[in-house]
């Protein structure tokens, strides 16, 4: 189904406070509790509202549901256009109004990648990351908790803290769970379940192949048709995500960072990192934020 951004944005919601639902064509109703958060890969039109029972009188405005632009994210402080946040948007919105008892964090981006947009488009149009999913995620549950600090004021840094919740919640989102796992071939569930879990060790499309159960050529045509990018890209990105939390949340020597995610060279992990992050591993470590 076509889609209002073209699949170039993505909306996230992340429920702090009261329960809410979030309506979008073609897709079920979610119900969205405290700690969850509601994925729209492709940023479709959507309404987010409070729950039936903590409902105003009157109907409650949903969520604007304008189409997002499709330039490239402006600057924080941009002007937005009327209804919509310019730029890499982080804001809190409270359906139904302050009397609802519902508080939402809203962050709405750009892809940093060409190949993310391919697998957002794999998706569904909206999904729901349950509470215990993200907050076993710790890089994703305490960049939103940055994000939703109180009297915290829009800065340089968002576009980067954008991308990484982003980032971080589409790979929940892409791997596996069964029995409703996005994969329907059972070999492919396999490999990303491996790459998700096992980035460290050494693999390559041969070893994940056979992993899958399938030849070299079959798993990377059956890979790419059902995440849009190559098994190898697909690695290289779940490596660097992990070294970006390791960079960010450990003490872990920096030197020590690209053998446990699975690199064998520091070269090939440094131009890797740059290359998804556009700042050196060090930079990277030095901008992440602290934890208290």
């Amino acid at each position: 189904m076509q889609t209002e951004t073209g699949g170039t944005r993505a909306v996230l919601h992340h429920v702090l406070a009261g329960r809410c639902r979030l309506s979008a064509a073609g897709v079920r109703v979610l119900e969205l509790a405290p700690g969850d958060l509601a994925l729209l890969p492709t940023g479709a039109r959507h309404h987010l509202t409070p729950e039936p029972a903590a409902a105003p009188d009157t109907p409650p405005p949903a969520v604007p549901d304008t189409p997002l632009p499709t330039s490239p994210p402006g600057p924080p402080d941009a002007a937005p256009p009327r209804g919509v946040p310019a730029g890499p948007a982080v804001f809190v919105v409270e359906p139904g109004g302050a009397g609802a008892g519902v508080r939402v964090l809203t962050v709405r981006t750009g892809y940093g990648r060409p190949a993310a947009p391919s697998l957002a488009a794999a998706l569904p149009r909206a999904l729901r990351l349950d509470r215990a999913r993200v907050e076993a995620e710790p890089l994703l549950r305490d960049t939103l908790a940055l994000l939703a600090a109180p009297g915290r004021r829009p800065g340089p840094g968002d576009r980067l803290l954008a991308l990484r919740v982003l980032e971080t919640a589409l790979g929940l989102a892409a791997a596996p769970r069964p029995p409703d796992g996005p994969y329907h071939h059972p070999g492919i569930g396999r490999a990303i379940a491996a790459i998700e879990t096992r980035y460290a060790e050494p693999w390559t499309v041969v070893t994940l192949a056979r992993e899958a159960g399938m030849s070299r050529s079959a798993f990377t045509a059956a890979f790419r048709e059902a995440v849009g990018t190559p098994p190898a890209r697909r690695l290289t990105a779940r490596r660097i995500r992990e070294a970006a939390r390791l960079l960010a949340e450990t003490g872990l020597p920096q030197s020590a960072v690209p053998a446990r995610v699975g690199y064998r060279s520091r070269v090939g992990f440094h131009l890797a990192f740059r290359t998804a992050y556009g700042m050196t591993p060090g930079e990277y470590r030095a901008a992440a934020p602290r934890r208290v």
